[in-house]
């Protein structure tokens, strides 16, 4: 009887075709003592990743299992149908942009596992790896254990300001922390990513870990469905979705809620008056203001506030919010 733990890992990829092969085959070299599984959401592409893919999954069929492709379901719901296909005890989670720089990546974790029952998620650790410049960077998540997991606390303080609290590169779940999650709902909320409610929901039902071990290389580009810009059409569309994300973890906590309906909105209006700044358009950040005068107490609107006292004033802050773009955004990868 074979008593071997079985690992599926799951790969969402879209438009990835100059690095999905490079992802698969940091998957097939695993080594440990376990049964492998590779399930692959492959989101209608339109270059040439499914043909890669569907290539792979010929040549190891025993091994990939390659879901269809009929039409484009995005980052979410794609993320929903790969995890739900996933057999295995332990899911790994892997990008199809990404790969493990360590042959025995997943035999750490799921040793760590094995050896600590009440840790549900495993983060990785490794390289930023900057395309446009070429160079890495190590350190990818802090070191962690089930004693100094923070994780709640990362996303249910006033202290809160965005992000993850591990980047989702190569990380691993116990197969029994997913029934945690209402995929149905997040995918009927259309919510814009996978990672930040994921994480959070699951803080609030068990322990993270993450080990120091450089496993991982995580690839930083401007092309990457990470990066949002203001010069994207889905702009205003994403940073809506990330307050309704909140908003839906404010009705399952409610004990926890840590952001009130105004900060949420001042949150939107702010990503909106951004964009009227990023083109110059006057006029419509100054309806903006009127619309949302209500909000005359949130720090974004008073923010705002002083950018339109004048013309002059809106152009000034214009050209320093670009030069901040420019120097913390997508342009320096």
């Amino acid at each position: 009887m074979n008593n071997r733990p079985k690992i599926s890992v799951a790969v969402i990829t879209y438009n990835q075709q100059d690095t999905i092969a490079q992802t698969l085959d940091s998957i097939l070299i695993q080594k440990g003592d376990f049964e492998l599984e590779v399930v692959v959401g492959e989101d209608c592409s339109t270059d040439d990743t499914w043909i890669i893919c569907q290539k792979y999954a010929d040549k190891y069929p025993d091994v990939i299992k390659l879901l269809p492709n009929t039409h484009n379901l995005g980052i979410m719901a794609n993320e929903v149908r790969v995890l739900r296909a996933c057999m295995g005890d332990f899911i790994g989670d892997i990008a199809g942009d990404d790969y493990y720089i360590d042959n025995h990546a997943l035999e750490k974790q799921l040793g760590y596992l094995l050896q600590h029952s009440e840790v549900g998620v495993m983060g990785s650790n490794g390289y930023r790896f900057y395309v446009r410049r070429n160079e890495m960077a190590a350190g990818l998540n802090p070191e962690v254990t089930e004693e100094n997991d923070q994780a709640k606390e990362f996303y249910f303080s006033k202290s809160y300001r965005g992000g993850v609290y591990f980047r989702p590169i190569g990380m691993m779940y116990r197969r029994e922390v997913l029934q945690f999650l209402d995929f149905d709902e997040m995918m009927r909320r259309r919510l814009p990513v996978e990672d930040y409610p994921i994480q959070a929901v699951l803080s609030q039902h068990t322990h993270f870990a993450c080990l120091p071990d450089l496993l991982v290389i995580y690839r930083i580009y401007k092309e990457s469905s990470t990066f949002v810009s203001l010069d994207d059409s889905d702009y205003l569309e994403y940073h809506r979705g990330l307050a309704n994300t909140r908003r839906y973890l404010n009705e399952l906590f409610p004990q926890d809620a840590c952001f009130t309906e105004e900060q949420l909105q001042d949150y939107e209006f702010y990503k909106e008056f951004l964009l009227y700044l990023h083109r110059l358009q006057y006029g419509n950040a100054k309806q903006l203001m009127n619309k949302f005068n209500h909000l005359a107490a949130q720090p974004h609107y008073k923010q705002a506030v002083w950018s339109m006292r004048t013309r002059l004033h809106f152009l000034a802050f214009h050209f320093y919010k670009e030069y901040k773009f420019r120097k913390q955004g997508v342009n320096e990868l």
